[in-house]
């Protein structure tokens, strides 16, 4: 008879993954949820419990009861929304008293925080958060979960989703030094500083593996390999990619991501070489041992760089010279004297919403185009171009929803513009997501949830949900802000 821990690892191999169109409904729930916060928000202070309801066990709901059926999810949580607005109806909306002149003095460019930002990192996290542990259990459709080598899964999205958000933070930085160029270090201490960044996430990298080997934990080998994990990526991209930054100051970041994932493709689809030597190979020595791992973080960089592009164009509080495709601080005026700015410039200074139109636009371009000319499907995995693709147009689209109802809804007072549990999540999102971690190895190594009824699963998930919200949630009142 097989050990628990091999029907565990035969549980999450060999899966070939859902349709893209039924990621984007499962997921449309965070959209959902933000919506109908925003709308009870208007009439009246959403307390935390209805808080949690819809931006926890929605999206938890989302993944596991209600995975089947999404529409009938969407009209459980619109009805009761619109009920409440109906019965607070008597409560007048505020409009904001801002004058809205056109021509207004422009100052100069400052860093704020966008709502609707962090409201899809927020969720992002959520998702990710209950997906780890979801998956071990049966009431988590096998389709949710990570693919073997080709196909598309909701968790494979999350991971390159969990890195393009990092790339939109790790851009802030860039802005940084732009507004004061003598703050910029040189080369060696910059990528010395990124190394101690990113000497935490390492560090919980190899405790990982070493827990993972030493406590019969179940492994997965063709994930990232025998000694790789997601850790040890998230740690190594910030010091990898400071030395992309002297070619990053001539040629653009988008430019860059493109060139890597083109060349990496180029590299896997010559010849049947390399795909071979990726899927067959035995596993002797460090390369040939972790080899997932280390040909995907190419694809990885790319995603990253394409999380830097949208994070010049979102953070900012007013448009700046050039910023849909570099970090830039210039506020573009109206020139005097009648003279006319260059046609150039005009383009490619963009609001948030411009820029996530036309990237969002040229994301899902490439990903149809990479999808019906590839000759392979997408892989995260490998992290091959498809993938990468599919990943940029996703977070380009999903955020350019985010935006669109944030605007909706800009023109009312509310005491705050964020859900509070998704606020405090995405304060500490690096530190949420190693409890989750933690807290996943824990519930595993005390029950075998691949036994586990869907009630029962259900109610370990809820509980599970609720003990992250409550951590998260108690550091932000006590303002304490974990950075990993």
């Amino acid at each position: 008879m097989s050990s628990l821990k091999e029907r565990k690892e035969d549980f999450v191999t060999g899966l070939n993954g859902g349709s893209i169109t039924e990621i984007n409904l499962v997921t449309s729930i965070a959209l959902t949820a933000y919506f109908c916060w925003n709308l009870l928000s208007v009439y009246s202070n959403v307390n935390i419990l209805a808080d949690f309801a819809l931006n926890w066990i929605c999206l938890l709901l989302s993944i596991t009861t209600y995975s089947n059926d999404i529409a009938l999810l969407q009209i459980l949580i619109i009805i009761p929304c619109i009920t409440a607005v109906f019965l607070s109806r008597g409560n007048k909306m505020d409009h904001k008293n801002e004058s809205k002149g056109r021509f207004k003095r422009l100052e100069a460019l400052k860093l704020t925080k966008k709502p609707f930002i962090s409201a899809y990192r927020g969720h992002m996290l959520v998702l990710t958060s209950l997906a780890i542990l979801a998956v071990d259990f049966q009431i988590f459709p096998r389709r949710f979960a990570k693919v073997e080598t080709w196909g598309t899964s909701l968790m494979d999205l999350g991971v390159g989703s969990f890195v393009f958000s990092n790339g939109i933070v790790s851009s802030r930085v860039l802005l940084k030094q732009k507004l004061d160029p003598s703050d910029r270090p040189n080369v060696v201490k910059r990528v010395l500083n990124a190394l101690r960044s990113g000497a935490a996430l390492l560090i919980l990298g190899l405790l990982r593996l070493y827990f993972v080997k030493n406590l019969e934990y179940q492994e997965h080998v063709t994930e990232y390999g025998v000694h790789w994990n997601f850790f040890m990526t998230l740690a190594l991209l910030p010091p990898f990619l400071v030395l992309v930054d002297p070619i990053a100051d001539r040629v653009p970041r988008c430019i860059i991501a493109m060139i890597l994932s083109v060349v990496y493709e180029f590299a896997l689809t010559k010849g049947d070489g390399v795909l071979e030597y990726l899927i067959l190979a035995p596993r002797n020595g460090f390369l040939n041992a972790n080899r997932e791992g280390i040909f995907s973080f190419w694809g990885y960089c790319s995603i990253f760089l394409w999380g830097q592009t949208a994070g010049f164009y979102l953070l900012g509080d007013k448009p700046t010279r050039n910023n849909l495709y570099k970090p830039s601080v210039d506020v573009l005026c109206r020139p005097a004297g009648g003279i006319k700015r260059r046609v150039w410039d005009k383009i490619t200074t963009v609001s948030p919403l411009g820029g996530l139109f036309f990237w969002a636009f040229v994301g899902i371009a490439m990903a149809q185009f990479t999808m019906a000319y590839d000759p392979y499907y997408v892989s995260r995995r490998f992290a091959n171009l498809p993938y990468v693709s599919w990943v940029m147009a996703y977070n380009m689209g999903f955020l350019l929803c985010y935006c669109l109802i944030h605007k909706l809804f800009s023109g009312y007072k509310r005491e705050q513009e964020i859900p509070e549990t998704i606020d405090a999540v995405n304060s500490n999102g690096l530190f949420i997501f190693l409890v989750s971690n933690l807290l996943t190895g824990f519930t595993n190594m005390s029950m075998s949830t691949i036994d586990a009824s869907s009630q029962k699963a259900l109610m370990v998930l809820m509980i599970y949900a609720m003990t992250i919200a409550v951590i998260s949630t108690l550091l932000y009142k006590k303002k304490i802000y974990i950075k990993l």
